[in-house]
């Protein structure tokens, strides 16, 4: 047998015993986006989403409108989304004029979760009507004594604007009224949750997964915001992406 063709052979028998097949290596997908998907559904199940879709995850949880930015830049493979795209589109491009365009983006479900609204677990004030906490996060109420609490003020902290849980409470629950500009803003809703733990006079909100991780808060009860989660493409999905979709919505079908 010629040297050269012995050689290919091996070559090739190397390539499919070796635990990285050469010729059926997994796709690796580049996802990045909204902690909500992330933390409620791609990382609690990634290995088993890999092996269902057969690819590998590259993942990155900063937010709905990075996410966004990342697909329309070419960053990325597919953007997690926790609140309508033309939502945060619009709170980009105030803050930064044509800065993303979601023209020819795809999203399809993979899940829906509930916002729950949080305070520090030794703060009094164990219960809040929707008008109150309206009133509360647009700043028309700015003490606790306006609520029966103690004579202090509120530090209301939320998410910077774009990104998808902050979205989803300005449009679903505050009738499109910005929270307000007194607010303490953080980069994540995982920060949200931490800060509303340490601070005894601090209000918030959170998903199941970043309340759990915050520690010391009390849900507020009677108040819940519905949230869907999704993954976007830019144009229709490509055979991989739609394994991703399909293997993601089987998780996502199970959130409470």
């Amino acid at each position: 047998m010629p040297l050269k063709i012995a050689r290919t052979l091996a070559a090739g028998a190397v390539c499919l015993m070796s635990a990285n097949v050469c010729a059926f290596a997994a796709a690796e997908l580049k996802v990045s986006g909204a902690a909500a998907v992330a933390g409620n559904i791609v990382m609690p199940n990634k290995a088993a989403i890999e092996t269902e879709s057969g690819l590998t995850l590259n993942v990155t949880a900063n937010g709905d409108g990075n996410g966004l930015m990342d697909l329309f830049s070419g960053k990325v493979d597919v953007a997690m989304i926790a609140a309508p795209m033309k939502i945060t589109e619009a709170a980009l491009n105030k803050a930064k004029p044509d800065s993303l365009s979601i023209a020819g983006f795809e999203v399809a479900n993979v899940g829906t979760i509930g916002i729950s609204f949080i305070t520090n677990a030794a703060n009094p004030v164990k219960s809040l009507t929707e008008a109150q906490l309206k009133d509360i996060f647009t700043g028309k109420i700015t003490s606790w004594k306006d609520v029966g609490g103690a004579d202090k003020p509120i530090l209301v902290v939320a998410e910077a604007a774009g990104f998808g849980t902050r979205s989803n409470i300005v449009a679903s629950f505050l009738g499109g009224a910005e929270i307000t500009d007194k607010a303490r803003i953080m980069q994540s809703l995982a920060q949200v949750g931490q800060v509303v733990g340490q601070a005894p006079d601090a209000i918030g909100y959170g998903n199941a997964a970043s309340i759990k991780a915050a520690g010391a808060v009390a849900v507020v009860p009677g108040a819940e915001v519905k949230q869907a989660l999704g993954l976007a493409t830019k144009g229709a999905p490509s055979a991989d992406v739609k394994k991703l979709i399909e293997a993601t919505a089987k998780y996502g079908a199970a959130l409470k």
